[in-house]
């Protein structure tokens, strides 16, 4: 599966280098850090394009990175539009090797019963989407995955859990997007839906099906000095699905400050408001805070138990057209704290 997927990526690299060739590459060599990975180096290569008259920038994203945890991971990950943008195809190539933290399933696992693993995965995955309304976009999709995981402990938790094996699933997407931009947007809404079934009559291992609910907002509440935006997310795990595959709360998007994965379940629930403050052109102060749990089912859900997490940071420009911002972020939860050093926002 590994050479197929490496194929795979070489022909979207030819494809993107022909098809764009008056592109601009942006090529970062940077030095990132995060609670889950310590420092790291990635080196990626941007490609953003557009027509003036075009709203919405394609894009290729191809990265490679290593940290100091011995944990790699390299891919591609195209969005491009098609035919005055009423065609959007998107993708990922990934191959991945990470050392991950695992607690426990539930709300209320309990941090000292950590245990490592190292999680091996080969994935791709494609959607096709064509416009049918003004700002609505409705397609198809198709995710694969090759999962394993190794260095387990021999009396962890883990071992009774699904892990190991292929998952193949066909589903459906729908966005409605009025956002000025998909780079860096200002102003506008993203309502993202997508559900995915995964089938052993596609030659998947296990039987389970997940929907994801995407909600966002921005606007300035001040002049163009102080953007406010917040995203309301979700996710529904049906049936029996690999631990990997979980919807987890943590890590440098969803409640910034808990550990990545700290908490894993078939449901969760998120609302993350951040508000951005100019101080120059360059430079912003960012204010955030999130809200959220996760859940076995429906009937368990209460947002009278929730977990909070906030913190501030900044917003340095590297790049400007699209604007594209290298992250600093201070968070902490009830229960620790992080730093993260990346690029692009949070949502």
């Amino acid at each position: 599966m590994k050479k197929i997927l490496i194929t795979i990526s070489l022909i979207l690299i030819l494809l993107s280098s022909n098809v764009y060739s008056q592109s601009k590459n942006i090529f970062f060599l940077f030095p990132f850090y995060a609670p889950e990975t310590s420092l790291g180096l990635v080196f990626t290569d941007i490609l953003n394009f557009k027509k003036d008259e075009h709203k919405y920038f394609s894009s290729l994203n191809l990265f490679a990175l290593y940290t100091l945890k011995n944990q790699f991971s390299i891919g591609a990950a195209p969005s491009l539009y098609f035919d005055n943008q009423n065609y959007l195809l998107e993708g990922k190539v990934i191959y991945t090797n990470f050392l991950r933290k695992f607690y426990g399933v539930g709300n209320n696992t309990i941090k000292d019963n950590e245990e490592e693993f190292v999680n091996r995965a080969c994935s791709f995955g494609v959607g096709f989407s064509r416009k049918i309304l003004e700002n609505l976009m409705f397609g198809i999709q198709y995710d694969l995955s090759d999962m394993t995981v190794q260095d387990t402990d021999d009396d962890g938790q883990l071992q009774y859990c699904k892990t190991d094996g292929v998952i193949s699933g066909f589903g459906f997407k729908a966005k409605f997007d009025t956002r000025n931009s998909n780079i860096y947007p200002t102003k506008g809404i993203l309502m993202r839906a997508d559900y995915l079934l995964y089938n052993n009559r596609f030659g998947s291992k296990y039987n389970y099906s997940i929907t994801k609910f995407d909600f966002r907002n921005y606007f300035y509440i001040y002049e163009k000095k102080i953007l406010f935006s917040y995203q309301l997310y979700s996710e529904f795990i049906n049936g029996i699905a690999p631990v990997q595959t979980l919807p987890a709360l943590g890590g440098s998007n969803i409640l910034r400050g808990f550990y990545a994965n700290r908490f894993v379940d078939n449901i969760l629930l998120t609302f993350q408001p951040e508000l951005k403050i100019k101080i120059t052109n360059s430079i912003w102060l960012a204010l955030f805070t999130g809200v959220g749990n996760v859940y076995d089912s429906l009937e368990d859900v209460d947002l009278n138990e929730i977990k909070t997490a906030s913190g501030f940071g900044l917003r340095i420009k590297i790049k400007d057209n699209p604007r594209m911002n290298f992250r600093i972020d201070f968070a902490f939860s009830n229960e620790s704290q992080a730093t993260y050093f990346t690029l692009m926002e949070a949502f």
